[in-house]
Formats: structure tokens, C-alpha cells, sequence
């Protein structure tokens, strides 16, 4: 009931937030609510919600920066049973794009009823790295995600915080996707979170590298993420549903 009624008081006021929906309906795009690096959209779980996703998205400029290349994987990971939370986080670039991101979950994650289910964290690209870190950051306060998906992460610059991966709990799964046409990160950015997190003495056990393969005329490159093709949705959103029912 808690959960319909703060629906119903969203949706009286979406106005406000810029969807301009009368109604939230599952798995449709709500927001954006906020301004600047704290604007957030939210996608509500079909039926009742059984996991959180925060997706943490790529270095692209303004479009990337809001849900536009990824509504329909957003959408079927809703249709799948998670609320989903996509961040602004910056605007053309953060050193520490963290508190942002908290930002914009206190903001959306009352109008989705504060649902208890289990956290997980998806980043693609420079988000992939991000997600990582970010995991540890909330390690750090006792609020760790059940799992992280990192998808052809990129590097960090010199200039950027990072987490403490010290911090990251051993029950933690880890995936980290990497395309076998990537030519933008070459796997840069996973080597480089593997040698830390080995630094860090997390469990290697714990962490699965996921090959996301080429077929067809499918090509595992690194704007493939954004693709919605059968080939696409079978090595990319399939192994990120497995991940997500994992940790329900």
C-alpha cells in the first residue's frame, strides 16, 4: 500500500519532475527529476519489485548522459522485476561523481517505496569503472550492493577519486564484460581494476570476466552495449539477467 500511495503522489506532481505522466506506470521512463549532475530518471519494476538497478552510464557528452541510448535495455530490465535508477551523475565530467550519485538515488528511491531488495550496480564504459568504485564507497557506510556489473570498463585518470576497494565485502559479485572488437578500451580499464582489487586482497573467486563475443553480423565492439538485436540481447542482457536472479 505504502508503496502505491507514494506512486500516486509522484505522479500528481510529475510536472514538477519534467515526465509530465499522469500515472507511473511499469517500466516506463519517469523524469527527469533534479537539475545539472544531480538530474536522475527511474523506470518502476513490473509487479512487485525484487532487485534495484543502478546503471551508471558511458563518457558521451549530453546524450549519454540521460537515459536516450538505453531506454529499451532500461525497459526490459524493469519488465524483468527491477526498478532501475539511471544517475546523471555529471555533467561533461566529475573527479567525484559519488556524491552525485547518492544524490540522485535519495531522490528517486522514495518515489519507488524504498524497496528492500538487493542492489545492483551496472556501469558501462567509463560508468563500468565507476561502478566498481562506487560499490566500495558504499561498502565504506555499510550499504554494499549484492552484485556489480561492469561493462567494458574504461581506465581512470590521475585526477579522478576512487573508491576503497578495501572496503568491498568478499560475498560481492563482480562481472566485468569485455568485447572482442573493443578497439575503444582494449580491455584497458578491466586489467587495471583487476590489479587493483588484487592489491586490495579481494577474492578472485568472486570475480567473473564475461567474453561478450561477435556473431553475425553482431560486432562486440564497444557502442554494441547500445544495440537490441537477438545477438546483442543473448551476450549482453542475458548474462546481466543471470547476474541480477543470482543475487534475488
Amino acid at each position: 500500500m505504502r508503496r502505491v500511495l507514494l506512486l500516486a503522489a509522484v505522479a500528481a506532481t510529475a510536472g514538477c519532475g519534467g515526465s509530465g505522466a499522469p500515472h507511473l506506470t511499469a517500466f516506463k521512463q519517469q523524469g527527469p527529476i533534479g537539475s545539472g549532475a544531480k538530474e536522475v530518471w527511474f523506470y518502476v519494476a513490473k509487479g512487485k519489485p525484487r532487485s534495484l538497478v543502478i546503471f551508471l552510464h558511458g563518457y558521451g557528452g549530453p546524450v549519454e548522459e540521460t537515459p536516450k541510448n538505453h531506454v529499451p535495455w532500461l525497459k526490459h530490465l524493469a519488465a524483468e522485476g527491477s526498478d532501475v535508477i539511471y544517475p546523471r551523475y555529471e555533467v561533461g565530467g566529475a573527479q567525484d561523481p559519488y556524491p552525485n550519485i547518492d544524490a540522485a538515488i535519495d531522490e528517486a528511491t522514495p518515489r519507488l517505496g524504498k524497496p528492500h531488495v538487493p542492489v545492483v550496480v551496472i556501469g558501462y564504459s567509463r560508468g563500468g569503472r565507476i561502478a566498481v568504485d562506487y560499490a566500495a564507497v558504499r561498502a565504506a557506510r555499510g550499504e554494499e550492493p549484492s552484485a556489480v556489473l561492469a561493462i567494458f570498463p574504461g581506465e581512470h585518470s590521475q585526477y579522478e577519486t576512487l573508491g576503497p576497494l578495501k572496503k568491498l565485502d568478499s560475498k560481492l559479485k563482480l562481472e566485468i564484460m569485455l568485447g572482442d572488437k573493443d578497439t575503444s578500451v582494449d580491455g584497458r580499464g578491466a586489467r587495471l581494476i583487476l590489479a587493483r582489487l588484487e592489491l586490495a586482497g579481494f577474492p578472485g573467486s568472486r570475480i567473473k570476466l564475461v567474453g561478450v563475443k561477435s556473431t553475425g553480423s553482431f560486432k562486440a565492439e564497444h557502442l554494441s552495449v547500445m544495440k537490441t538485436s537477438p545477438a546483442a540481447k543473448a551476450e549482453i542482457w542475458k548474462p546481466a539477467d543471470n547476474l541480477i536472479d543470482s543475487v534475488r
